[in-house]
């Protein structure tokens, strides 16, 4: 019975192994036709990955050279066509870089450049400057005829303006023999080659093994008849800027044409050529590598089956024997071994008698930090030296401890390897093996579990201490908010006692007025910091110009400046880029922030100054803005720089701050800002001497594309002058203006200015402007103006550029003739927008808002009646007719009823029941009422955040005012809203030709 079982197992045991080699040579076959189908697939791929390369390699290429032209060009144009020979020697100095550089001077006929020869200078003939008139811009050719080699070139062409005018060419070329060896490519042995063409198939670079047996590579294909839908669909991919490979049978052989388009030039490709016989004959040699392999691997693992099975037989025999020794074994190394690997949990043995340790378990040297063989001395001698009496104590009990008994205890180790200061807990008990007294030492690390306790402490001493800021941060605000609180009730009650006395009542106005406005900052700026800390603030990214910021800022600094009496001026350095994307609103609050600061800490005399220049690039397409407000004011100590950032800090070292009002949150909000916009705030200040802000952005360059000479020809300007006593400043405005076509021409004083006016007239090349700097020595820009205006009868048009506040002599300087004031610095939009006004048909921007709503029907909503009657009473005043709603759904009804154009604005209120100003807008706005478009709505609202304002405007509304509502604001904010839809209405008649 027992030798039919061992038969039936050994037939199992054939069947078995006869089934997986089945298995292994059927595998291997399978894998052999996937691996042949995988290899060819890859081969494509890298033919693929190999012409991308050198595709990236031609573009690198060409990108380089086009950018050193353009670099190259720029220097040129600052130059004189008649200056040829500085023109040589920059062209000498570029050849020291590179040859093959030419330049040529369209209007005089006359070219030059540098070779492998040296140096050359050549006069064009008709042909070549008719040729090369044809060409704009920049860009590149190629098969064209060189000027000094006279054969065919390969090149890109850079086109300019010399400083006197005349139309400029520089070029780049080289051989087209040499441009084609660029292109060979280098794989399967030389075998492969690669052409370059248009979207036509037209070659335009041929490899340099080419003998050129034909010019386009389409034409030459379309001839295969028996593929003309694969060579439909190759013509295809290349019309459709494609990247691919395509396999075709010609009278060379089936071959591979992989095609990826060039990202420098559009409309060119690269089109690499391979065999189809040199991929095959590298995937058979991978095959037949494979096979072997295959053959071998079987081989050997028959082999391995077959030792397999002998071992298994003889682990059989032995496994009889052996079990019940194996299975204590195992059970012990579960115990001991295995669970102690796991886990921090240590085991030790010591023969109580001997005082030896005859068992530790492994995981002993990672919680101790101490080998095994270090255990003796270091876990019994090491705790009773640091612990003598304690220790001694402790192992007497251990000592008299019987069988089955335990003992526990805490303790704490320093590890000796790490330094780490551990916990454990000890467990010890007694046990007797073969007659010996032993002690089995279970210790496990509480090392975490004594973290996590002192975590929860730490936490209660934070939470402890976070009440307590709490609890400081509610003190702060009641004693800044009891302190406008106090004036304003107490001034109330003097108002009451002295009704009759006007001029008295007037005052306590006034100075009510002012509580007021601080009460505002004050919540304005706790609510703000409020949102900040909460993470609810956001940005709102959009095409902003660094002009209307500076403007803004400077409009409204500079009244606060001048009331005392301080000096504040704006630097402009280094400044490339004007047009750029990022949350206007926040960077204007930044600015404001810290230029207030300044203003209230600078003694009355002082000087401030806001310098902005652009750094150096850090991140491709940001640009850096540095933004530096500085002053001569207090300055602050060092221990107060510490915490100058703090919510409701203030500096206690200066008695005359204490008189200065403030909430102690400006430098906290500005801080956060500046973080939430990934930029740098640095402070550097002294006592006595003033304080430095430096504040870094990166900001997002935002291309414009414009045509400087389409705008300037429209306007006639084509020669100005500029007058400013700082050559900077003119130099700065000359350069600014290089890339416009006009001819800018400059004088460092009145007198000269009207001597180069007197010289243009007499020569008949008039200007067609000037540009004067109001503050000159000797003779001033008024009185420059004044002169021009005496001699020269055709009414040149007159610009005052300046840095000061121009309010005061703005009337005088109208009688004589300015037409327009531009502030400094010099920005181009500003200079354009002046340009505009004064030789455009935009009108002047009226100052007076005092009958801006006299006469217009207004629409009033709003939910709460006490701000309707006080609004309605404003405006009723103000010589405006007024209707009212109590929220949003009356408002969209009154306007609905409404015959077109009845109403000319609707000041909507945000928060209101049943239907809010956001939504009763958007409904109106959705409309079909003939004013639903056009209707002017504006929202006033207690929420005054930038978001608030956002999300006003993107509601469909025209504008946003923050209650409570100031007369001043509420006007200025009408005016503009009315003057945009005015403007808005006059550009649609001109769009449809009204």
């Amino acid at each position: 019975m027992a030798k039919k079982s061992k038969r039936i197992k050994r037939r199992w045991l054939a069947a078995l192994i006869a089934v997986c080699l089945g298995i292994i040579v059927g595998g291997a076959f399978f894998y052999i036709d996937y691996l042949t189908d995988n290899l060819k697939e890859q081969s494509l791929q890298n033919v693929l990955v190999v012409t991308k390369q050198q595709q990236q390699a031609f573009d690198t290429f060409v990108s380089k050279d086009q950018e050193r032209l353009r670099s190259y060009a720029d220097y040129l144009a600052e130059n004189s066509s008649g200056d040829q020979e500085e023109v040589k020697q920059l062209l000498a100095l570029f050849g020291q870089v590179d040859a093959n550089y030419g330049v040529m001077c369209l209007d005089e006929g006359w070219a030059c450049g540098t070779s492998l020869d040296g140096a050359w200078q050549l006069t064009l003939s008709e042909e070549q400057i008719a040729e090369y008139s044809t060409l704009e811009g920049g860009g590149m050719r190629v098969g064209y005829s060189g000027i000094y080699t006279n054969t065919p070139r390969f090149g890109y062409y850079e086109t300019f303006t010399f400083r006197n005018g005349h139309r400029g060419l520089m070029q780049k070329s080289y051989e087209q023999a040499a441009i084609a060896d660029i292109f060979s490519l280098s794989f399967y042995d030389g075998q492969g080659w690669a052409y370059v063409v248009d979207q036509d198939g037209t070659i335009l670079v041929h490899p340099s093994t080419s003998t050129r047996q034909y010019d386009n590579l389409l034409d030459a294909l379309s001839q295969l008849v028996d593929q003309s839908e694969d060579v439909r669909r190759f013509r295809e991919a290349l019309e459709h800027d494609e990247s691919g490979s395509v396999a075709l049978m010609g009278y060379l052989g089936e071959l591979i044409y992989t095609y990826t388009p060039m990202e420098s030039v559009d409309g060119w490709f690269l089109i690499s050529v391979v065999p189809a016989d040199a991929i095959d004959a590298e995937t058979d040699a991978i095959l037949r590598g494979s096979q072997i392999a295959a053959v071998f691997l079987t081989l050997i693992l028959v082999i391995c089956v077959v030792f397999v099975v002998l071992i298994w037989r003889t682990q059989q025999d032995l496994r009889a024997k052996d079990q019940e020794i194996e299975y204590q074994t195992q059970l012990f190394n579960i115990f001991a071994t295995h669970l102690s690997r796991s886990s921090d949990d240590m085991f030790i043995m010591e023969d109580w008698a001997s005082r030896k340790i005859e068992f530790v378990s492994e995981n002993v040297e990672r919680s101790l930090g101490v080998t095994l063989a270090d255990v003796q001395d270091y876990y019994i001698a090491s705790d009773a030296a640091s612990a003598p009496d304690a220790s001694a104590k402790y192992y007497a009990q251990v000592d008299a401890m019987s069988p089955g008994e335990m003992l526990t205890r805490s303790m704490d180790r320093i590890n000796p390897r790490t330094g780490e200061h551990k916990y454990f807990r000890e467990n010890a008990y007694c046990v007797e093996l073969q007659g010996r007294s032993k002690r089995v030492y279970y210790v496990s690390d509480r090392t975490e579990e004594q973290k996590d306790r002192r975590n929860l402490i730490d936490a209660l001493h934070m939470a402890k201490a976070a009440s307590e800021a709490k609890s400081s941060f509610l003190s702060s605000v009641s004693h800044d908010i009891r302190t406008p609180m106090n004036a304003i009730i107490g001034f109330l009650a003097l108002m009451r006692d002295e009704v009759d006395d006007r001029a008295a009542v007037m005052e306590y106005i006034g100075r009510i007025d002012a509580a007021s406005q601080h009460l505002l900052n004050l919540i304005n700026d706790v609510l703000d910091m409020n949102k900040i800390e909460s993470g609810s603030t956001t940005l709102s990214l959009a095409e902003m110009d660094l002009a209307e910021v500076i403007d803004e800022i400077n409009t409204i600094i500079r009244p606060q400046t001048k009331a005392k009496g301080q000096t504040f001026d704006i630097f402009i350095a280094s400044l490339e880029h004007e047009h750029l994307k990022g949350d206007k609103l926040r960077i204007n609050q930044v600015l404001i922030n810290l230029l207030s600061n300044a203003v209230k800490y600078t003694p009355e005399g002082g000087n401030i100054q806001l310098r902005v220049e652009e750094r150096p690039q850090v991140v491709s397409n940001y640009s850096r803005i540095r933004f530096t407000v500085s002053d001569n004011g207090m300055g602050m100590s060092e221990d107060y720089l510490k915490v100058i950032f703090d919510p409701f800090t203030r500096e206690e070292t200066n008695a005359a701050v204490h008189e200065i009002q403030g909430t102690g949150l400006g430098m906290p909000i500005t801080k956060s800002l500046v973080d939430l916009m990934d930029g740098t705030i640095q402070v550097e200040s002294r006592l006595g001497e003033g304080s430095t802000f430096t504040v870094e952005l990166e900001l997002y360059i935002q291309d414009r594309e414009e045509d400087d000479h389409e705008f300037w020809g429209d306007h006639k300007v084509t020669r100005m002058i500029v007058a400013d006593d700082d050559e900077d400043v003119c130099r700065g405005i000359v350069k600014a203006m290089s890339k416009t076509g006009v001819e800018v021409k400059y004088a460092t004083s009145g007198e000269a200015a009207i001597q180069m006016m007197h010289e243009a007239r007499e020569a008949g090349r008039p200007y067609d402007l000037i540009l004067l700097d109001w503050k000159m020595p000797d003779l001033n820009g008024l009185d420059t103006a004044r002169l021009i205006r005496k001699d020269y009868a055709e009414n040149i048009p007159i610009l005052l550029l300046t840095a000061y506040d121009w309010s005061d002599i703005e009337q005088e300087a109208k009688e004589i003739g300015v037409d327009h004031f531009m502030p400094k610095p010099f920005f181009m939009s500003n200079f354009k927008e002046a340009i505009r006004r004064v030789m455009g048909s935009q009108k002047t921007v009226s100052k007076e808002d005092e009958d801006v709503v006299k006469g217009k029907h207004i629409l009033v909503v709003d939910d709460i009646e006490v701000n309707r009657i006080i609004l309605v009473k404003i405006l009723n005043t103000l010589g405006a007719q007024c209707d009212v709603a109590g929220n949003g759904q009356e408002a969209l009804e009154t306007f609905e009823r409404s015959r077109p154009g009845e109403f000319d604005l609707i000041l909507m209120d945000v928060q209101m029941p049943v239907m809010d100003g956001y939504a009763a807008t958007r409904v109106i706005r959705a409309s079909a009422h003939p004013s639903a478009k056009t209707l002017p709505i504006i929202a006033m609202t207690a929420n005054a955040f930038v978001d608030d304002v956002r999300e006003a405007i993107d509601s469909g509304m025209d504008a946003h005012v923050a209650k409570p509502i100031q007369v001043d604001k509420l006007k200025a904010t009408i005016r503009q809203v009315l003057e945009n839809r005015e403007e808005e209405k006059q550009k649609s008649l001109q769009m449809k030709g009204v």
